[in-house]
């Protein structure tokens, strides 16, 4: 049976050009089970490309005992005439995708052979476009979010190319940081507990980490409280969105598809480098990106050449006094000893650290006796509760504080001598911060329950009363500030709910031991918040006035509660007036400061740090901390280099929108020092103090001018390849400081030959280069690098070329992330796609017009799989049709275009060329699918439907010219071969991506409103007529009457000149308040309430039109004879409805006729 199989395998396989997936191979399956209701299942990896033996296996577990006793011969036969459907179906489903993949093969050998893409500054004069997109990170394969932005750049590059430009797209590739070293790690621990290959054990108990997860998920879900911050920005990094289902590093690169003879050799972090990044060149090939491989590279000190450049860039920093030996505070993984920057992120991206202020509240004596016995011999020290808050000015008006019942709290020897009651986890935090003990190990001399700690006396600083009381709060969550919280119920809308609930609820007091007395303080009020609404009165207690105006009840009404926070934060913060203490008459924002200063310098507080949300270190997987650490630090947001930075942004940046421009704006107000250097993970040295490696994002700024010249030097190979003292070779440390001074300078320095082994030919060559490529045009990005890479490269820039703002980047283009059939792209859900899988499903050109198709801006954009399907169909569909056209040329109908069908179709390919261009001009990809594939078959389709006499055989060349050149950026493959195709047929030749863009001229606006008309004179004929089927009675009309009017009245006039003059001047149509007060400008409407309302109506009836038509729609002179055309369309209105007549009449004098001008009204005849 399995010789059977195997037979049957070769000749399928041959037949589907070797690209059989499992779905075809589950289809098979179920047909030979002679069960079309049972669903075969389909292993992981669905669409993969699957070999003879997973086939064979699968397929033998199919086969029906009556063929499986057949001889081998008879067998094969059986299981060919079982399936033939099947492969027929087979056929129809893949035989066009296998068509265009084999195009695509052709045409990139071809491209390759020619040097295609290769770029050179060949003519100097020529203009140029240098576009790039952040280098990936390989630790893997590249996924179908990378090709969606990628592809932003590919597309643009292609189309400048087009428009006659000389174009650079390079693309290296990053490997800088702790996730590689971190996984590498991670794989060498799993060997040496495990074995290799490891026998991993098959029941585990849940780790500690899933268990504080799925605790913290409950907390979260109950309002969790944690400090007066409240709730942060969220920050779940994409590593944690591509989390893998497999448990072990093994298991996943196995998922990843790597050999699992070869997995053991990611032990070492450089096998990474060596694996990854070819299989990412292989991917990009296939989807038939534009590069110049030449100047492809990886990061690290693996490849000395980039190394040199980092290097040099850090000593251009140091020596512009932008880069200082400093201590800050930053978040850090304590196990890697070092900070934890974005990139080094599992979780937490875009998350800084936090200040609060620590405020000590004294525990009265005698200490209760469960706290006694935990201090033991520091029995008689003074111990004070640590409470972590945002809003130290609210101090004033304590009435007592929050602890967590079942909460664990550490008793915490400070530094000071002090002894602080806090969480665990707050005194590890504390401990990297010189407040106790040593980093990873804060004093902890005991412990005790929260619950032993209710009803405690407690002095609180600057609190009205001498003495308050501990009091329960279950919603407290550990994870989040000190497990400690201050309680303030004139001024936080949740403590005054609990706080009353306390009061009345007597049980709730008897379990937790509270008496009567201890809640007998009354509410503090503190500031005056001017609330909407509020009296006097109430302006100074807000929290009390918002429970009571929202209906709030209890601390159960979560989410009422952190609605009236929001509110109650957001008016004092900005227009709230301190009525009491140090800050008195001060608004809050600045008592705030005056208020923490006193109570720091008087030792009634201290300055503490955490994350702003949880932070997990890629490496390690554990939760970082913030740390106060010595080390180098990037000077952003200096005012000097701010500004620049922030002047170049506003006047010569072009961020392709205004709400990306906004986050630029700010992302400069935040982004302040950036810990620069790391100890730990793969990269390049500091020059100046090499126990330091420069971080992952900080070695990532301006490699854009390192491609300028990396083909002098990289010698086609990623990490520059074997090195000879003998060779002809520059060698690495041939690249000097003084070499890249000369290379880099900016066209306005004048700068010697550096002493150099370098030739001094090769030298000014790498320096035309440079000077003829920069500054960067474009660079494309997704839309979370706005808040560091993006903005860190536009200060390198300001820095390494100060004098010169003319050599920094042009325009940033960035995008949202890409859905995958209207779902998030997950590896946990299942939901995920490599770049790989993609375009072994669908071909590259029909994956490359659904990523074009997907969307475009900042909001997320979906990639469907029906989309590339109907793309395989439709490029199909017209490559036929083209090929069908030039074999029936001389049946084409030549001679003169005097038909109004021809000049309309003529006028329309025009009109899409203007349109397609300003689409691809500005990076609307999914406007330029619609235009130059949709828009153009949609023309061609009216056009070929239409037109009486047959296609004008001009206009079939002229559309098939057009539409290979236009969507060639888009799908190059199968538009270079039709290019080729039609070579004879419209007289092209060379090729189609090196081709110009089409030169015609611009659309004749009378003949697209003639165009349009007649559309809408048809639809709206058609659509009357399935509205009066009733009132026909069963009778079919044989007439269609059009009655034209070629005047307004005048309030219709005065309704479009009102709306016509907004949308001038405004941009804005009239909303109805504002054109019923134009209306009652006019004496004809405001006399008469009934010609008024319907002026109304009319306007709403315009404002739709609007939406479809533009500003069409508000024009009250029509462009041509209405009259004319209809006469001359009359075929065309009649085709395809049972109509044998039209009759065109006048409507100007019948005054219940509800025609105007480019609108007729129509009606029906029945006629023996």
């Amino acid at each position: 049976m399995k010789k059977a199989l195997d037979d049957y395998y070769e000749v399928w396989d041959k037949d589907f050009a070797g690209n059989i997936s499992l779905e075809q191979v589950a289809m098979v399956a179920s047909k030979l089970q002679k069960d079309s209701k049972k669903t075969i299942a389909v292993p992981d990896g669905d669409k993969k490309k699957v070999g003879k033996e997973e086939m064979v296996q699968l397929m033998l577990s199919s086969i029906p005992e009556e063929i499986a006793k057949m001889k081998p011969e008879e067998a094969a036969a059986k299981i060919r005439e079982t399936t033939a459907e099947v492969k027929s179906i087979l056929t129809k489903m893949f035989g066009r995708r296998n068509h265009l993949i084999a195009i695509e093969k052709k045409v990139q050998a071809a491209w390759a052979k020619e040097g295609c893409n290769v770029s050179s500054p060949e003519d100097a004069k020529k203009e140029k476009f240098f576009c790039t997109f952040p280098y990936p990170y390989m630790n893997g394969k590249l996924h179908l979010g990378h090709a969606f932005t990628l592809c932003k750049a590919e597309f643009a590059a292609r189309f400048q190319r087009i428009n006659g430009k000389q174009v650079l797209f390079p693309f290296g590739f990053h490997c800088t940081g702790m996730p590689i070293a971190a996984c590498a790690e991670k794989l060498a621990k799993e060997m040496a507990m495990y074995g290799n290959p490891p026998k991993f054990p098959s029941n585990e108990p849940e780790p500690q980490a899933k268990k504080e997860e799925k605790k913290k998920v409950k907390d979260d879900a109950k309002g969790g409280k944690g400090g007066k911050g409240g709730k942060g920005k969220k920050g779940k990094g994409k590593a944690a969105k591509k989390k893998s289902k497999k448990k072990y590093q093994w298991e996943i690169l196995e998922e990843m598809g790597v050999p699992s003879n070869i997995v053991h050799k990611f032990a070492d972090p450089l096998f990474w480098l060596d694996y990854f990044p070819p299989i990412a060149i292989d991917d990009l090939k296939e989807l038939g990106v534009m590069v110049d491989w030449r100047r492809s590279f990886i990061t690290t000190d693996a490849n000395p050449y980039y190394d040199a450049f980092v290097r040099w860039q850090f000593a251009k920093l140091r020596a512009a006094e932008k880069v200082e030996l400093a201590k800050r505070m930053c978040v850090f993984s304590p196990s890697n000893g070092q900070p934890c920057a974005d990139h080094d992120r599992a979780e937490g991206e875009g998350v800084g650290p936090q200040e609060y202020t620590l405020i000590k509240i004294k525990v009265c004596k005698p200490y209760p006796e469960a706290l006694t016995k935990a201090l033991g011999s520091a029995g008689e020290s003074e111990v004070f509760l640590a409470a972590a808050t945002l809003r130290p000015e609210t101090m004033y008006g304590q009435t007592n504080c929050w602890l967590l019942p079942t909460g664990d709290y550490s008793l915490v020897k400070m530094d000071s001598g002090d002894i602080f009651v806090c969480s665990a986890r707050s005194a590890l935090n504390m401990s990297f911060q010189e407040l106790s003990g040593v980093p990873k190990k804060p004093v902890i001399i005991g412990s005790v329950k929260g619950a032993d700690l209710l009803g405690m006396a407690i002095a609180a600083p600057l609190c009205k009363y001498e003495k308050v009381y501990t009091m329960p709060l279950l919603t407290i969550s550990m994870g989040k500030g000190t497990g400690v919280v201050t309680s303030v119920p004139s001024d936080a809308p949740a403590d005054y709910a609990a706080w009353m609930d306390m009061k009345k609820d007597a049980a709730m007091r008897k379990k937790y031991g509270i008496t009567e007395e201890m809640v007998a303080f009354d509410v503090v009020p503190i500031i005056d918040t001017p609330l909407e609404g509020a009296g006097e009165a109430d302006r100074k207690l807000p929290a009390p006035y918002l429970c009571k105006k929202m209906k709030i009840k209890s601390q159960k009404a979560v989410d009422k509660l952190e609605e009236a926070k929001k509110i109650c934060y957001k008016i004092s913060n900005a227009k709230g007036t301190m009525l009491v203490g140090a800050g008195k008459g001060l608004p809050v924002m600045e008592a705030k400061e005056v208020v923490k200063k006193m109570m720091i310098d008087k030792g009634q507080a201290v300055t503490y740090y955490e994350p702003q949300e949880k932070v997990v270190a890629r490496a390690g997987n554990e939760e970082c901390v913030c740390a106060l650490t010595e080390q180098w630090f990037l000077k952003y947001g200096e005012n000097v280099w701010q500004k620049k930075v922030a002047d170049h942004i506003e006047g010569t940046l072009d961020c392709y929108s205004n709400k990306a421009k906004d986050l630029f704006r700010f992302t400069i107000g935040w982004l302040r020092q950036w810990a620069c250097s790391r100890t730990a993970g793969l990269g390049t040295r500091l020059p100046w103090d090499t126990q330091y490696l420069i971080e992952s994002l900080s070695d990532s700024t301006i490699y854009m001018a390192y491609y300028t010249i990396a083909h002098f030097f990289q010698g086609g190979t990623l990490d520059g390849g074997e090195f000879k003292q003998d060779s002809n070779r520059i060698q690495p440390e041939d690249l000097t400081e003084a070499v890249f001074d000369y290379v880099f300078a900016s066209p306005k320095a004048s700068v010697p030959l550096p002493d150099s082994k370098i030739p001094a030919e090769t030298l000014q060559k790498m320096r035309k280069e440079f000077l003829y490529w920069y500054p960067l045009d474009l660079r494309v990005s997704g839309k979370d690098l706005i808040r560091n890479h993006l903005t860190m490269s536009l200060y390198n820039h300001a820095a390494i070329w100060d004098q010169d703002s003319s050599m920094w980047p042009q325009s940033f283009f960035t995008n949202g992330h890409v859905q995958l059939n209207n779902e998030k792209m997950s590896k946990s859900t299942g939901n995920f796609m490599t770049l790989e899988q993609a375009v072994r499903a669908f071909g590259s050109d029909a994956c490359r017009l659904a990523l074009a198709e997907a969307g475009d801006g900042l909001e997320d954009s979906n990639f469907t799989e029906d989309t590339a399907d109907r793309a395989i169909l439709k490029l199909t569909t017209l490559e036929d049709w083209v090929k069908e056209q030039i074999q029936m040329e001389k049946k084409l109908r030549s001679g003169p275009m005097d038909s109004f069908f021809d000049r309309s179709f003529d006028n329309e390919i025009n009109a899409i060329v203007h349109l397609t261009y300003s689409a691809y001009s500005e990076m609307r990809f999914r406007d330029v699918v619609v235009h130059a594939f949709y828009g153009m078959l949609s023309a061609r389709d009216w056009y070929r439907e239409y037109v009486s006499k047959g296609m004008h055989v001009d206009l079939v060349k002229k559309f098939v010219k057009v539409v290979t050149i236009i969507l060639a950026p888009i799908c190059p493959h199968f538009c270079e071969n039709l290019w080729t195709t039609i070579s004879a047929f419209v007289g092209t030749s060379g090729r189609v991506v090196t081709a110009s863009w089409p030169d015609v001229p611009g659309p004749d606006k009378a003949l697209t409103a003639q165009t349009e008309y007649l559309r809408r004179a048809s639809s709206s004929a058609r659509s009357t007529l399935a509205k009066q089927k009733k009132k026909l009675k069963g009778k079919t009309p044989n007439v269609l009457k059009l009655d034209v009017s070629t005047v307004f009245p005048e309030w219709k006039k005065f309704v479009m000149t009102a709306l016509k003059t907004s949308h001038k001047e405004t941009g804005e149509l009239l909303d109805n308040k504002s054109l019923a007060t134009e209306l009652r400008k006019n004496p004809e409407l405001c006399k008469n309430k009934k010609m008024s309302k319907l002026a109304m109506s009319y306007a709403a009836m315009l404002k739709n039109e609007f939406k479809s038509r533009g500003a069409g729609a508000l024009e009250s002179e029509i462009l041509f004879d209405e009259v004319a055309l209809l006469e001359e369309s009359k075929e065309y209105l009649m085709k395809g409805t049972s109509f044998n007549r039209v009759d065109i009449g006048n409507a100007d004098n019948d005054p219940k006729s509800n025609a105007e001008p480019g609108k007729p009204a129509i009606s029906f005849l029945c006629e023996e």
